[in-house]
């Protein structure tokens, strides 16, 4: 409100103060008080612990789902392990060798073990032959064997 607009509408200058004068008081009763002041710091700071909040909560949303692929991944890792050995055992029980454990398929044990059976028949096992004998010898008997085998041989050729 301005003083000049009152004098242009033509009022009285008593009128005018009075005019301005409530008008101050309205200006006054506006203005913001000691207590707004406070109400407004505090809704700054509030609003800077809901930002540190929000923050904090996206680190911890992050470092969870960094979690969860790494629970995953040894899951996964657990469970290549645990198929191998499976393999490795069944491939024993079969008498395939261990070469080729890692070939044969399955999800379950009963699938491997149906896919170890049908390769057991597959592959002929060489029998393994003992490189000397195994039975104990006895050095004396064998030396006389041998020399009567020699003097048998020249009796029957006479």
């Amino acid at each position: 409100m301005n003083r000049e607009y009152l004098k242009g509408l033509g009022l009285e200058k008593e009128v005018i103060d009075s005019i301005m004068a409530e008008h101050g008081k309205a200006v006054q009763a506006a203005k913001p008080t000691e207590e707004f002041e406070e109400l407004k710091s505090e809704k700054e700071s509030l609003a800077q612990k809901i930002a540190d909040m929000n923050s904090s909560l996206t680190s911890l949303t992050d470092a969870k789902a960094t979690i969860e692929n790494e629970k995953e991944e040894l899951a996964n890792e657990v469970n290549t392990f645990r198929q191998k050995e499976l393999k490795t055992r069944i491939a024993h029980e079969f008498n395939i060798p261990f070469e080729l454990a890692n070939r044969l398929s399955g999800e379950t044990e009963d699938e491997i073990k149906a896919d170890a059976q049908s390769l057991s028949k597959m592959i002929v096992q060489k029998p393994v032959i003992p490189l000397a004998s195994t039975e104990p010898q006895d050095e004396e008997a064998h030396k006389y064997s041998n020399q009567a085998r020699i003097l048998a041989e020249q009796y029957q050729s006479e």
